[in-house]
């Protein structure tokens, strides 16, 4: 092993428009497609799927990012942990990839079986378990292995009293899964309307057992701006910041 060898540290700074897609953009723009395209990583990974995956340039109030678009058929999803786990066991994914995509669904299904006051065992979900976000989550926890990084620290969470819309209907903001999964997570005053962090996008940071804070001391090594495909939150900071680093010594003092 070569002893100079430093684990990257990654930080996610969030603003309007975290969710698992937003965080695989922000992870395939740092690790770059040097040996294969987006859409080859998701077909080597997940053969017997009929989708596809680009990266694409996207700008929001004249600022350049990226987004991340994963096209599926239409389907009606009505999909329990155990339908997940079985996309996965039949994928390409490395068992370490597989543990780790296993963690975050594990956390959005404890929350879902509070939430609904049911056991595990009977959890479904609804628009969280579209086959998107399996696919996402499980290239990041494919992206998240090979990275390896020595921590994820992320900004406090976005909040504001807002409403959504899901198979429960109106609800207010944050839904009550995510609503769930706060404890213990630190959060900050929204003034946007609209999600700026959907449960997906909590899970998969509470999965990844990243650290909450302010921005690591790191030297700067990579970085992106990932935004939502399609939306613009009005009057607030639009997208995450994605930074990749390395840990470094503080310079001599000045004789």
């Amino acid at each position: 092993m070569n002893p100079t060898f430093q684990r990257p540290i990654l930080s996610v700074r969030i603003h309007a428009g975290l969710n698992a897609g937003v965080f695989l953009a922000g992870l395939l723009a740092l690790t770059g497609t040097q040996f294969m395209s987006p859409d080859e990583l998701l077909k080597s990974k997940f053969p017997l799927l009929n989708a596809s995956l680009d990266l694409v340039p996207t700008s929001v109030n004249h600022i350049a990012g990226v987004s991340a678009l994963i096209r599926c058929p239409h389907e009606h999803v009505h999909r329990t942990p155990a339908d997940i786990q079985r996309l996965y066991d039949d994928s390409a994914l490395s068992e370490p990839a597989r543990r780790l995509a296993s963690d975050i669904w594990s956390v959005l299904t404890r929350a879902e079986a509070k939430v609904h006051d049911k056991p595990i065992e009977q959890v479904h979900f609804h628009e969280v378990g579209r086959m998107a976000n399996v696919i996402a989550i499980g290239l990041i926890a494919e992206l998240v292995t090979a990275l390896n990084p020595s921590r994820i620290v992320a900004s406090a969470i976005p909040l504001g009293d807002g409403l959504i819309h899901c198979a429960h209907g109106a609800m207010p903001y944050p839904a009550p899964a995510m609503f769930e999964m706060l404890d213990g997570v630190p959060v900050r005053p929204y003034r946007g309307e609209g999600e700026p962090v959907t449960p997906t996008g909590l899970a998969v940071l509470l999965g990844l057992k990243t650290q909450f804070g302010g921005w690591p001391k790191m030297r700067v090594q990579k970085h992106v701006t990932a935004f939502l495909p399609n939306k613009i939150f009005h009057d607030v900071p639009n997208g995450c910041l994605f930074v990749l680093g390395s840990d470094f010594d503080d310079e001599a003092p000045a004789r």
